[in-house]
């Protein structure tokens, strides 16, 4: 039985003891391949220039309606699209009443252990 994948960790970093890179396994690398998908700009990606949740792009724009709508779309798009081992239950995008920005939560299950399983990343909008 798999333990689920497995590979370098997001953000890449080097172990301070070994000097070697760590590897990160299953449900935890699961987690930041989705927040690496949705930071990570369409077109970046050479080989996969639709890949992306595309969160960065969104600098500047009006922090309305019409913006969280959009943000929420596109993040369940790249999830159902780019990363076959989650199954998504919901999108939900909601900004902070203190600074006025915005937060996308993802909840999910994940193979191998499908257990429950949130995300929460900024999502960068103006308060215009």
């Amino acid at each position: 039985m798999s333990d689920g994948p497995t590979g370098f960790p997001f953000p890449f970093r080097i172990d301070p003891v070994t000097g070697g890179v760590p590897l990160v396994r299953g449900r935890d690398k699961i987690r930041q391949n989705v927040v690496h998908l949705l930071l990570v700009e369409p077109g970046e990606r050479v080989m996969k220039r639709d890949y992306g949740g595309g969160l960065r792009s969104l600098v500047g724009d009006p922090n309305n309606e019409a913006l969280r709508a959009i943000v929420q779309r596109q993040l369940d798009h790249a999830i159902r699209r780019y990363e076959p081992q989650v199954e998504l239950h919901q999108v939900t995008v909601r900004q902070e009443t203190v600074e006025g920005l915005l937060w996308a939560e993802l909840s999910y299950t994940a193979r191998p252990d499908l257990l429950p399983t949130s995300v929460r990343v900024p999502v960068a909008g103006s308060t215009a």
